[in-house]
């Protein structure tokens, strides 16, 4: 990799890691690729100028929980520009540290370089979001919210990317995603008590499930709406139970026909027996099965460059920049026209990019199941 326009190294030291961050890292490469920008300059020629901004708090001791979690993620991203620069991109990728500030980030903000990036990649909190968008919707740049949910504050139309989605409208996700991967199955959603945060989870399942089937999910509450009375007796079954709890979902696992998917909290429970969640499938947003062969040839990556393994923050650098990169260099800046309503496969989840009012968000979910004391994505059902 040629490093250009080295300005300042700085390091993030923690009990568990040292990492050297640069400022600026240019790529420069060549691309098999010979798609034709608005500029009318090829892809192959052109050089992307991509920002990330978060809170490394180089200096700040009393963070040292949010730095560790943000030097996790650089070491993905430094994985992914190895590869993006074999696979012909030029980047010209600026790493800055908002230091969870606001101030800062107008200040970084306020230079005239950044009226003309390619890509905004951050910040993370709410009152670093406000002066971020308010200047990416003024000069029209791209803007991916890579952590959190962030609503289009300004109200402006500017292209503004969220890699997850609302907690409300996740759970919605996940119904149309159960409508897709179980369409001849009955779908069943337990809500607990039916009461508070689990009563919502189960309705927006719910919602999702059937606005996309067409066909009718049942709320079960586990005393007049049980398992047993609610199944048609014919069809696959399946249960879904946003609780964090496990006790109800457990106890209607491996019966028959039936098939449980459920939180994934339940797997940090310390139990003696692990053999009963045999056969259980889990949404969840994140999840990196070890014995994937993606999995591996990124450990492999890792040890090589840094030794140790990869954090789940690692996993979500390298996805993020390999997405992102390779999209600049396929469709150049207006990439997030491209992108919306088709599948992609990364390692840590599934992207699915839709257009919710004046915002794009991730509707994309992981399916996995328990087997054998190991995690399987079920790519059979995508």
């Amino acid at each position: 990799m040629l490093l250009r326009g080295l300005i300042l190294d700085f390091t993030i030291q923690s009990k568990f890691k040292t990492l050297a961050l640069c400022l600026i890292i240019g790529l420069n490469a060549y691309s098999q690729f010979a798609v034709v920008v608005s500029d009318n300059i090829p892809t192959f020629e052109k050089e992307y100028k991509v920002v990330l901004m978060l809170p490394f708090c180089i200096g700040m001791s009393e963070k040292y929980k949010v730095r560790d979690k943000m030097a996790d993620y650089y070491e993905g991203v430094e994985i992914a520009i190895l590869e993006l620069e074999k696979q012909g991109i030029k980047m010209n990728l600026t790493v800055l540290d908002t230091r969870q500030d606001s101030m800062e980030v107008i200040r970084l903000l306020s230079n005239p370089g950044m009226q003309n990036i390619d890509l905004l990649i951050g910040p993370v909190y709410d009152n670093e979001m406000v002066e971020a968008q308010k200047f990416c919707s003024i000069y029209k740049i791209p803007m991916v919210s890579p952590f959190r949910y962030t609503s289009n504050i300004t109200g402006a139309d500017f292209p503004l990317i969220n890699c997850v989605a609302q907690d409300s409208i996740a759970f919605q996700y996940i119904g149309k995603n159960a409508a897709v991967n179980f369409k001849k199955f009955q779908v069943a959603v337990y809500a607990g008590d039916g009461k508070g945060q689990i009563n919502s989870a189960a309705h927006n399942f719910k919602v999702g499930y059937e606005l996309a089937s067409g066909k009718t999910c049942t709320i079960l509450d586990g005393k007049t709406k049980t398992a047993s009375n609610t199944w048609n007796n014919k069809d696959s079954f399946i249960i879904y139970c946003p609780t964090k709890s496990s006790s109800f979902g457990l106890a209607n696992n491996r019966r028959g026909k039936w098939i449980v998917v459920g939180m994934p909290d339940w797997l940090d429970m310390e139990r003696a027996n692990y053999t009963v969640f045999e056969g259980v499938n889990f949404y969840d947003p994140y999840c990196v099965p070890t014995q994937d062969t993606v999995y591996k040839k990124m450990r492999k990556s890792f040890r090589t460059k840094y030794g140790g393994d990869p954090q789940r923050y690692t996993f979500v650098g390298y996805d993020q920049f390999i997405f992102f990169g390779s999209a600049l260099m396929t469709f150049n800046v207006d990439f997030y026209k491209h992108i919306l309503n088709k599948n992609f496969r990364m390692v840590h989840t599934n992207y699915k990019f839709v257009q919710r009012g004046n915002l794009i968000e991730n509707a994309g979910i992981n399916l996995f199941y328990y087997s054998n004391y190991q995690l399987y994505k079920s790519y059979w059902r995508y």
